[in-house]
C-alpha cells in the first residue's frame, strides 16, 4: 500500500512538469485564430477528358447488316413449321436447365 501512495504521489508531483509540454490549441470561435496551411491534392489531378473514339458512318454499318458476311445461305425460310409457342418454350428451355444445376 505503501509503493502505491508513493507511486501516485510521484505521479502528480510530475503532472506540473507535462501541463507546459502540450501545445494550447486556438479557440475554434475566434475569426482571427491561425491555421496551418492544408495541402490537399486536387481530385482533378488524374483527370483524362474523354475522347470520342473514330466510328464507322451508318451507310457501312446498313451494308454490314444486310449483307453479314459469312451467313449468305441463312434465311428464315429455313425454320421448322411448328407453332410460335414451341418456338418460345425451346428458347427458354436454356434457362431451365442453367437454373436446376
Amino acid at each position: 500500500m505503501r509503493t502505491f501512495i508513493a507511486a501516485l504521489l510521484g505521479a502528480t508531483a510530475c503532472l506540473p512538469a507535462l501541463a507546459h509540454a502540450t501545445s494550447k490549441l486556438p479557440d475554434p470561435a475566434d475569426p482571427a485564430a491561425s491555421v496551418p496551411v492544408l495541402d490537399t491534392p486536387s481530385v482533378m489531378a488524374d483527370y483524362r477528358p474523354y475522347r470520342d473514339q473514330q466510328a464507322p458512318s451508318w451507310p457501312s454499318l446498313n451494308r454490314a447488316v444486310t449483307h453479314p458476311a459469312g451467313r449468305a445461305g441463312a434465311s428464315h425460310g429455313s425454320l421448322h413449321s411448328s407453332s410460335v409457342d414451341d418456338i418460345k418454350e425451346d428458347a427458354h428451355a436454356s434457362h431451365r436447365e442453367g437454373a436446376a444445376k
